[in-house]
């Protein structure tokens, strides 16, 4: 242990006579960032072999990961990352029971993320990655209810067993080190799902408020007092049937927009001048969890009346509503279906999977540039196999299932890194250490599962949900180049920014980019939406993969993809960057 610990500081310091990068780090341990990473990783014959490997360089550090959480930054880091993470997951855990009519919802979302947060901290190679609900899940899961639906299948006995399946296919994949294949996942495929994924976070809030004033028209007094004389009531006030109220699409919107405006002001000020730095990233980092606590107790304080859709939770701990769950603790599933129950599993787990793969490997790779300054490894191989068991746990009890959330995974590594100010210029920051270790992620697993003993507490306004819903929308365009170039349409030649497709190409070839890019983003939302296709959206995107390394090299030069499909490098780093600018994956 001891050699260990005087191994890593020569590793940060530099005593072990490696030339040193920005932040302190060796050239030699992380001089490759993230697309020459992958670029070297080449399989082997030797079936887990990769696995093997990163367990044998990981494990030497294990008693460490929790001797080094001996510090009091680390205690902040669990407060900070419970408060980033537990609003995300009560807004899709609210959706999740409305998408699944209420077979999943918050209280299964919580216990999911608790249980595999607590596995991953334990075993992972990676225990900066936070175990979460995401979007382009959330968004599968939808998908696969409206499926079962049609074909009159029980949903949980599909995903137990698509769970199955996702281990099996996270075991195959990782005995032949399948890992290399992100390399072809590039900016280009990146963009469009950002895209997509993003244009759906915005229109389901906006059909949300649609088909609220649907139930509920916004008339006059006359049309509410016809709907109740027709069911024996001549007063508007006594509501015994189930008729809407004038009211509720106005304080709906209201609810809606007064959340996404407020958390996006509370990000705005971070790249402010008003008060200090410590509170101004304060309210960035906690916008959303503020937005949510002050528009909730407003409502509640304003309007005490039950007229308001708000989020189904149960008194005490239980599942969100047992009746339609139809199983109890464990998923048993039924056998009546299980032939086509398990054809249908398979090909929904090979589509979830790539949905896991791409978002757990990427943020694992964004987690080991050089910038980051991580020195005690990480595990593609391992990682991968993890997140599979954690899926076959998760179908077993029943549970949404979790991926890497690779915002909160950022602002995880970003809370617990320490920087100094730069010898030559001392302007800048750079990386000084990081404190790698597994308490954080476990004592934060731990108390979002605690959360959930919160039961009626938390039936929050829905209209607040997708408020946020439409705010993880818009803010997961950021950093999107696809849009930046999208509005260089209407922006004059002369006042084009700066960037390195601006300065070598042709304005018509950088639009000609932008509208293949586009017109691939309408086919996938037309997939998306469609009744019997929408589960195949992630099959879609590997068809993009391919078109992106066949067709578009014949259309466009070696220089030109560089400068449009490629990270931009020596990018400033700013106060106001934080984790929807460092990635175009979606929350």
């Amino acid at each position: 242990s001891v050699a260990i610990n005087r191994s890593l500081e020569d590793k940060r310091s530099g005593k072990d006579g490696n030339k040193m990068a920005e932040g302190g780090v060796p050239e030699n341990e992380v001089k490759k960032d993230l697309d020459d990473s992958i670029k070297d990783v080449v399989p082997t014959l030797r079936v887990f072999n990769g696995a093997f490997n990163d367990f044998r360089k990981r494990f030497p550090y294990y008693a460490s990961d929790f001797t080094d959480a001996l510090e009091y930054r680390c205690l902040v880091t669990v407060i900070f990352m419970f408060f980033a993470c537990i609003a995300p997951s009560i807004t899709f855990g609210g959706l999740m029971g409305k998408y699944t009519d209420e077979r999943m919802g918050t209280t299964e979302t919580l216990l999911a993320q608790s249980l595999c947060g607590v596995i991953w901290g334990l075993f992972s190679c990676q225990p900066f990655i936070i175990q979460s609900a995401t979007g382009p899940v959330l968004i599968f899961e939808a998908s696969l209810t409206r499926l079962c639906t049609i074909l009159e299948l029980d949903l949980l006995s599909v995903r137990f067993f698509a769970g199955i399946w996702i281990f099996l296919i996270c075991l195959i994949v990782v005995a032949f080190e399948g890992s290399w294949m992100l390399k072809y996942v590039t900016r280009f495929t990146e963009e469009i799902f950002a895209v997509m994924i993003s244009g759906i976070f915005i229109f389901e809030s906006i059909n949300f408020i649609r088909k609220t004033n649907m139930d509920n028209p916004v008339e006059d007094y006359s049309f509410y007092e016809h709907q109740h004389h027709d069911c024996n009531q001549t007063e508007v006030s006594v509501r015994p049937c189930q008729f809407g109220e004038p009211n509720t699409t106005l304080l709906t919107g209201l609810i809606l927009f007064m959340t996404f405006f407020l958390a996006c002001s509370l990000r705005y000020v971070r790249s402010t001048i008003w008060f200090g730095k410590h509170v101004r990233n304060i309210f960035g980092d906690f916008g959303v969890f503020i937005a949510i606590s002050v528009v909730a107790f407003l409502t509640q304080q304003l309007f005490p009346d039950p007229i308001l859709a708000r989020l189904e939770m149960p008194e005490h701990l239980n599942f969100t509503n047992l009746a339609k769950r139809g199983h109890g603790i464990f998923v048993i599933p039924r056998s009546t279906d299980t032939p086509i129950s398990i054809g249908v599993a398979a090909a929904a787990a090979l589509l979830v999977f790539i949905l896991i793969f791409v978002e757990t490997e990427i943020t694992e790779l964004l987690l080991t540039r050089k910038e980051r300054g991580l020195v005690k490894g990480s595990g593609m191989n391992w990682d991968l196999v993890l997140v599979g068991f954690c899926c076959l746990l998760c179908s077993l009890f029943g549970l949404p299932w979790m991926c890497a959330a690779a915002v909160q995974s950022l602002a995880h590594c970003s809370s617990l890194t320490i920087t100094k100010k730069d010898k030559l210029n001392p302007n800048v920051m750079v990386v000084e250490r990081v404190i790698e270790q597994r308490v954080t992620t476990i004592c934060v697993s731990l108390l979002i599962g605690a959360f959930a003993f919160l039961g009626s507490v938390l039936r929050l306004p829905m209209a607040s949900l997708f408020g946020v819903f439409l705010y993880l929308g818009i803010m997961n365009l950021a950093g999107v180049e696809l849009v930046k170039r999208t509005a260089l349409f209407f922006v004059p030649v002369k006042y084009h920014w700066v960037t390195s497709y601006t300065k070598t190409m042709k304005v018509w070839r950088i639009h000609l980019y932008t509208v293949i890019q586009l017109v691939l983003v309408v086919i996938i939302s037309i997939v998306k939406q469609g009744t019997y296709t929408a589960l195949a959206f992630p099959f879609v995107l590997i068809l993009f993969i391919v078109f992106r390394h066949t067709a578009i090299p014949k259309i466009f030069t070696t220089e030109e993809l560089a400068a449009l499909d490629a990270d931009e490098e020596h990018e400033e780093k700013r106060e106001d960057r934080d984790g929807y600018t460092e990635t175009a994956l979606p929350i």
